[in-house]
């Protein structure tokens, strides 16, 4: 047996990354969950990175994503109200199943632009 320590555990992901490509601001929600707080704190770190000028698209990465709770779906909406007030365009990219199927029920499929890739939501 050996004494070596063990490795430590890989640090977590930040919940919300973004970047900037070109004209288009990149959301990666880096959660299972995606609850009205983490939605909240996103918000708040794409009207940074959105407010400047020359952005035309807000591209949310929804890839690993499998839950969201309503409040989340309503917070979505109101995000898309934002970008709509800047003259911006959002794209939810890479929904999951599950989720895509919550937004079809609430009829939010009609509303929201989702789209298969990031790469799509930047074209």
């Amino acid at each position: 047996m050996s004494d070596a320590p063990a490795p430590a555990p890989a640090p977590a992901p930040d919940p919300i990354t973004i970047e900037t490509r070109d004209q288009a601001v990149i959301a990666r929600v880096n959660l299972k969950l995606f609850d009205d707080k983490n939605v909240k704190a996103m918000n708040e770190l794409i009207d940074q990175a959105a407010g400047k000028s020359g952005v035309v698209a807000v591209v949310l990465d929804m890839s690993r994503v499998q839950i969201m709770p309503s409040l989340g779906l309503g917070a979505l909406i109101q995000l898309s109200r934002q970008c709509k007030s800047r003259n911006q365009r959002l794209k939810l990219a890479a929904v999951q199943p599950q989720v895509r199927q919550a937004m079809s029920i609430t009829k939010l499929d009609n509303i929201l632009d989702l789209v298969d890739t990031v790469e799509a939501g930047t074209a």
